[in-house]
């Protein structure tokens, strides 16, 4: 299929957008962007961010311009924007951190993310349907039009604990780049594991929490037993990085 960007006089895509692009666009038919399983990456499908880049704004939920996200070049994250005028369609993995949808008047609503694949498809010459997917949570942070997901500040902690070896640490930001992001989650989820096993008043104070780190500690264990084992290496290569940057 020939590049070609939604915003262009003439469609030139020939090609029918693909299913997973279509059934997207079915939930997005009357609004901007949808979190789906956000917090449930074992559902069907996995966690996924749903977002319409369209030419008119619709005026009824909220209307994307574009969208940031991270990624790697030469082993280093970078700051990328996708938008109508991006060659479509893409298919590229995305990096772990914050994905960012801004309206046309900067207003913004955050995600969370350890990162996945990004594929994006126009379905007419007015509107492109991207799709954030992953098997790590895609949590709701920070915005205009919805409320934070629990998870989004064990997530944010995490991910502030990740940029001490990042900056001090020779090599530790390239082989993050090249780490999937089921081994990133798993490396929080083994940190959470730690932390809720060695406090008592953790355990009492919050039942729910260590409910939710024992199923997601037992389901990577037996979906991928290799995510788990570098997840946990990744955990301790982190807690030795801790004084490094003191």
């Amino acid at each position: 299929m020939a590049c070609c960007r939604a915003g262009s006089a003439r469609l030139c895509c020939s090609m029918m957008p693909g299913p997973e692009i279509l059934e997207a666009a079915r939930w997005l038919r009357d609004l901007g962007f949808l979190d789906v399983h956000g917090d449930r990456p074992w559902a069907p499908g996995g966690a996924r961010l749903l977002v319409a880049l369209r030419e008119r704004p619709q005026l009824t939920h909220f209307d994307p311009e574009w969208v940031g996200y991270w990624h790697a070049v030469v082993d280093r994250g970078r700051v990328a924007r996708l938008d109508r005028e991006t060659p479509q369609p893409l298919d590229v993995p995305f990096s772990w951190g914050p994905l960012r949808v801004y309206d046309r008047l900067g207003v913004s609503n955050a995600f969370l993310a350890f990162g996945g694949r990004l594929v994006v498809e126009p379905i007419d010459a007015g509107t492109s349907i991207a799709i954030f997917s992953s098997p790590a949570p895609i949590a709701r942070w920070t915005g205009h039009s919805q409320s934070p997901d629990p998870l989004a500040e064990r997530i944010g902690a995490f991910f502030g604990r990740l940029m001490v070896p990042v900056d001090f640490v020779r090599g530790f930001e390239a082989g993050l780049a090249a780490t999937r992001p089921l081994v990133i989650y798993a490396a929080m989820i083994a940190d959470w594991h730690d932390e809720w096993t060695d406090s008592l008043l953790l355990r009492e104070n919050d039942p729910g929490a260590g409910a939710f780190v024992e199923h997601e500690v037992h389901r990577i264990q037996a979906e991928d037993p290799e995510a788990w084992r570098e997840g946990t290496a990744l955990h301790v290569a982190i807690h030795a990085a801790q004084g490094v940057g003191l």
